[in-house]
């Protein structure tokens, strides 16, 4: 590859979510570099130059910062987890980036838990390394437990248990040593969700300059939600393992006191990693449980969301993200007049219902200005007669 004038990017992993990101890195006139460790990364066709490198190895990823250095004008991630690599890199390169340590936090489940121990809702937790541990601490879970890897994001190392289930040692032995790059993992409490609600949403901001802008809220829908077993064919979420995601609707439901209790949390806690202190323009987004003890924060990270919200959704409302991340990766700020451009949205409703089979995940969607019964109607519709999302389609 030959590098011109042009400004070149760096978008670490290119699958089908980063797909509307990569053409609009293109159709803006940009070189663009991506690394993934699909041989046959589905943004593979659009990159100046590709890297078969798994997004989280640190190690192999410096060959490809050996290759451009001094020659790219920045280096990001959007829905996928491979935030600290994209930070390490870009301040390695002294290039726009969120500080390392908010990037380590986020990614290490034990450290979220610590971190937030205190200051805002958390679910029982302990950290564990071995079958006795494991057992002592069985005692103290009455309602149901959970079993978390450290360092994988939502459903991936996820496994649910009643209060009475006692795994075998070899069971247990097989959950501990699912990644080998961990020894410990955490257990906690089963959260039950509050009635007559939806149970998780993914709140996104920004901040520019220490003040947050408020863009996006997502609600997602999972299995143990009333609203998918009145609306969806059985079929589809009857064999879904605890914790995987059935799909989202955007913007979220949820009345406008309950977005401003939301908000005012998402303000808290970017002020308390320090988001209130830091110049130009970062990512804060959270997923989020409402708990019948109230709003409980699963995970928080500085990237764009994942699911289709960032990259799907919220493109059919408006809402110009992947434009927004190559502003925000090259230390770029936002004029008061250009916030109405990136992130106001059109009034349209989106709802995206996924299906597993074989490990990968298939995305349907209906949206429009309709009331939220009709796009049910429209997914069944569509879902029965397979009519699947196409990026190229919808989003580019």
């Amino acid at each position: 590859m030959t590098i011109h004038n042009k400004k070149t990017l760096w978008m670490i992993a290119g699958g089908e979510m980063q797909i509307p990101t990569a053409h609009c890195i293109k159709r803006k006139g940009y070189n663009l570099i991506i690394s993934d460790k699909n041989p046959r990364a589905p943004c593979r066709k659009y990159a100046d130059k590709f890297f078969c490198i798994d997004i989280v190895d640190l190690e192999k990823s410096k060959s490809i910062e050996k290759y451009f250095k001094n020659k790219i004008s920045g280096i990001f991630t959007i829905a996928s987890d491979a935030h600290y690599t994209a930070n390490y890199f870009a301040k390695k390169n002294k290039l726009h980036h969120t500080k390392l340590n908010i990037s380590k936090i986020c990614k290490d489940k034990n450290l979220t838990r610590k971190f937030l121990k205190g200051k805002l809702s958390q679910p029982k937790n302990y950290l564990i390394s071995s079958y006795e541990d494991y057992i002592k601490k069985l005692k103290n879970f009455d309602k149901g437990y959970a079993l978390k890897q450290l360092n994988l994001s939502g459903s991936k190392g996820f496994y649910e248990f009643k209060s009475n289930h006692k795994l075998s040692k070899k069971q247990f032995s097989k959950i501990l040593n699912f990644n080998l790059k961990n020894k410990k993992i955490l257990i906690e409490e089963k959260l039950l969700p509050k009635r007559n609600t939806l149970s998780e949403m993914s709140a996104e901001t920004i901040w520019q300059d220490g003040k947050i802008i408020y863009f996006n809220c997502v609600d997602r829908i999972f299995p143990r939600d009333t609203m998918a077993y009145k609306n969806l064919p059985k079929s589809l979420y009857n064999d879904y393992k605890a914790g995987f995601e059935i799909g989202h609707i955007n913007p979220s439901l949820k009345s406008k006191n309950e977005i401003l209790k939301i908000k005012r949390i998402m303000l808290k806690l970017g002020n308390l990693l320090g988001y209130n202190k830091m110049k130009k323009c970062h990512i804060l987004k959270a997923d989020i449980f409402f708990s019948e003890k109230g709003p409980i924060i699963l995970e928080m990270t500085p990237r764009l969301s994942g699911g289709y919200d960032s990259t799907g959704s919220a493109i059919i409302r408006g809402i110009k993200l992947s434009e927004a991340i190559i502003k925000i990766s090259q230390g770029g700020r936002f004029k008061k007049k250009e916030l109405k451009y990136y992130f106001k949205d059109n009034n349209k409703k989106a709802l995206v219902i996924s299906k597993y089979i074989e490990n990968k995940r298939l995305f349907y969607i209906a949206f429009g200005k309709k009331k939220i019964n009709n796009l049910f109607k429209d997914i069944k519709l569509k879902i029965k007669k397979n009519i699947l999302l196409k990026n190229e389609k919808y989003f580019i």
